[in-house]
């Protein structure tokens, strides 16, 4: 993983609406403020590992250890069944490095309805945030969890090595992490469809520069255009849930067809389709 903030926002008619959200879980409990100053339960607070999450920008319902893939802890069903959703999608063999499950709002997180991201006390642990307050349509919740586990599978250590100094010599998209590795999926990415774009070039642009970059000829979302890593998320999520595959030679055709190229990535693909019966 980089040290990018690897979060997708939620489309506004995805969100459904949550006036009630802010009573929590457990019924009976009394409010305090958490560390960003929004009031939460008590007890939930409790349970809240602020210093792992390291990210004010994630309304935060509770944290929860993973061992071996299952959750640790008395978890409200709601909490329990988006965890049990991502390992009905992707087996825990896939994802051993997520260490901690992190239930978050996404209303109150500003649409924010999933993060993967490095552990704050250990670099080397990994973290998956997914809305749990039911704002979010199952379906869209769906691709957003794909969208997650491509950053994970794209991002992890044997992906891109970390060795801050390979940055500046990096012949591909690079953040400040490391340099993708010459066989890693993203070199391949970033070589063919961002050549000569940097991350100082990404660090001057403003948003309405990465609204102008969006053609549907080239990005399979407006957010895709944001910055490479998600343009690959993007579209590793596009391409699990498409039933067809384009023929085209568009730019956004070529990005669709990129993945097939990796037989391991095809069995993950036709596994996930198996598990929403696509």
């Amino acid at each position: 993983m980089t040290f990018k903030f690897h979060a997708r926002t939620t489309p506004l008619p995805a969100i459904l609406s949550s006036a009630v959200l802010l009573t929590l879980v457990l019924s009976g409990c009394t409010a305090t403020e958490s560390a960003t100053g929004e009031v939460v339960d008590e007890s939930a607070a409790a349970e809240i590992d602020y210093a792992a999450i390291d990210d004010d920008s994630l309304f935060v319902l509770a944290t929860y250890p993973i061992e071996a893939g299952e959750l640790v802890g008395d978890a409200p069903e709601d909490h329990a069944a988006v965890w049990e959703r991502f390992t009905e999608l992707f087996d825990p063999s896939l994802h051993s490095e997520i260490t901690m499950f992190v239930a978050i709002d996404a209303d109150q997180s500003g649409g924010t309805d999933g993060a993967m991201q490095r552990n704050g006390l250990n670099p080397d642990e990994t973290y998956l945030a997914l809305d749990t307050s039911g704002a979010v349509a199952p379906d869209v919740l769906d691709r957003t969890m794909i969208h997650e586990f491509a950053h994970l599978i794209t991002l992890r250590d044997d992906q891109i090595p970390k060795d801050a100094s390979t940055v500046a010599s990096c012949q591909v998209y690079a953040e400040v992490d490391g340099c993708p590795a010459d066989d890693s999926y993203l070199y391949s990415y970033f070589s063919e469809f961002w050549p000569g774009f940097t991350i100082d070039m990404f660090d001057a642009e403003t948003e309405e520069d990465k609204e102008a970059r969006y053609t549907p000829d080239e990005f399979v979302t407006d957010y895709a255009a944001t910055i490479p890593t998600e343009d690959a998320a993007e579209v590793f999520a596009e391409w699990v849930l498409a039933d067809e595959l384009p023929t085209g030679e568009s730019v956004v055709d070529n990005k669709l067809r990129f993945f097939e190229d990796y037989p391991e990535l095809v069995e993950i693909r036709d596994s996930v389709r198996a598990a929403l019966a696509l």
